[in-house]
């Protein structure tokens, strides 16, 4: 009998040895792995983010009247979007992109901050509110407000626009402030307006880009596109069209500003056509802020006529807009420390893989506990047994 357990105890040394070896593997390279997560905050910058200012933004679009495709209140949109920028500075550079869809005249607008350097990343929202209110149950062949979604983003863009511009100096990248129009018309119950697609104007901008930068000595960093990022109850999803370590990127470092259920770490996940998936389909990294609009209890306004400035939170507006201006501060302010995922060319969470590598660890830690405590019961068991 004893030799027949010594037998078998030989016999189970080889895997044993393999998953001690793997389990120090594991716990060798999980503060590896920690080193490696993007320190998300450059602590040393301030942020200067007014949410006062992002509202009144909100409140002056609606005022504007619907800013649907082709109406007079898109026009004046435009106008206040440029307006605005030129109070910032009068020579703020900025370009108007005119475009038709099915013969209605439509523009996107472009404004470039620090022009004169190489390398660009793009912020981006579209500003055209929807033209039918689609998913209203009393009401739904009324335009949209659109509060939220159009005029939120836009509005954090131009907050954003007065905050680096009075650190320009200090940043070493051009930015582009991209208001995109024409891309809420499309089908969801209903058309917006019939034979519209969703996201027109960004698609027209991603055919023509290069009508709006020298390929020969500027190159795009990335694009972070903001939809409906001003309203109540917010809380971001992982939207799967982005490139998620763009997306980890700017949830890590919203966490790191404090707001946690804003960025949830087990957020929903959906694939979304948003205005970011043109440039996405250029080989640009680009990543989407934007919240469940399908089926949210929260925040249950979208495409209603419900949309309106009752249900905008100034507290959304700051934890976006802080979000992206530390997102900013941290990849392209001069002298900074920081570390983050870029050049955000993957589509592998850091967290998941974290969260991966922890469990593995778990799994084979608890094998080996058992198989030594086995190997151990068997053992004092055969020394109870007569010979």
């Amino acid at each position: 009998m004893t030799d027949i357990i010594k037998k078998k105890k030989k016999k189970g040394r080889p895997l044993l040895w393999i998953l001690t070896f793997l389990s120090i593997i594991i716990i060798i390279t999980i503060p590896i792995v920690f080193i490696t997560i993007p320190i998300s905050k450059n602590i040393d910058v301030p942020l200067s983010f007014n949410k006062f200012n992002a509202y009144n933004h909100i409140v002056n679009q609606l005022a504007l009247g619907y800013r649907i495709p082709g109406t007079q209140a898109r026009i004046d949109c435009a106008n206040y979007f440029v307006s605005e920028f030129q109070s910032i500075d009068p020579n703020f550079s900025y370009i108007l992109h005119n475009f038709s869809v099915h013969g209605v005249a439509c523009q996107n607008v472009l404004f470039k901050l620090n022009p004169h350097l190489n390398n660009i990343i793009i912020l981006g929202a579209h500003y055209d509110s929807r033209a039918k209110a689609t998913k209203d149950p009393l009401r739904p062949s009324d335009p949209v407000p659109g509060a939220n979604d159009g005029a939120s983003g836009s509005a954090v863009l131009i907050e954003l626009a007065r905050v680096f511009y009075s650190v320009r100096n200090s940043l070493e990248s051009q930015i582009w402030f991209l208001f995109f129009d024409a891309e809420d018309q499309g089908y969801d119950v209903a058309p917006g307006i019939p034979g519209w697609d969703w996201c027109e104007g960004s698609w027209e901008f991603a055919n023509n880009i290069d009508n709006f930068y020298n390929s020969a000595t500027e190159y795009f960093e990335a694009m972070v596109l903001l939809d409906m990022v001003g309203g109540t109850g917010l809380k971001f999803i992982k939207e799967q069209n982005s490139v998620a370590s763009l997306l980890e990127e700017l949830f890590s470092t919203g966490r790191s500003l404090g707001y946690e259920d804003q960025f949830p770490i087990n957020a929903e996940t959906a694939s979304v056509t948003d205005d970011h998936v043109p440039f996405l389909s250029l080989g640009i990294p680009s990543a989407v802020l934007i919240i469940n609009f399908w089926n949210n209890p929260n925040w249950p306004y979208h495409h209603t006529t419900s949309d309106d400035i009752a249900h905008i939170s100034k507290e959304s507006l700051e934890v976006t807009g802080k979000t992206v201006e530390q997102f900013i501060f941290n990849n392209f302010m001069k002298d900074s420390d920081y570390i983050g995922n870029y050049p955000w060319d993957d589509h592998i969470p850091p967290t998941d893989f974290i969260i991966f590598i922890i469990g593995v660890a778990i799994i084979i830690g608890i094998s080996v506990i058992s198989i030594h405590y086995n190997r151990r019961k068997l053992w004092e068991k055969s020394k109870n047994e007569p010979l």
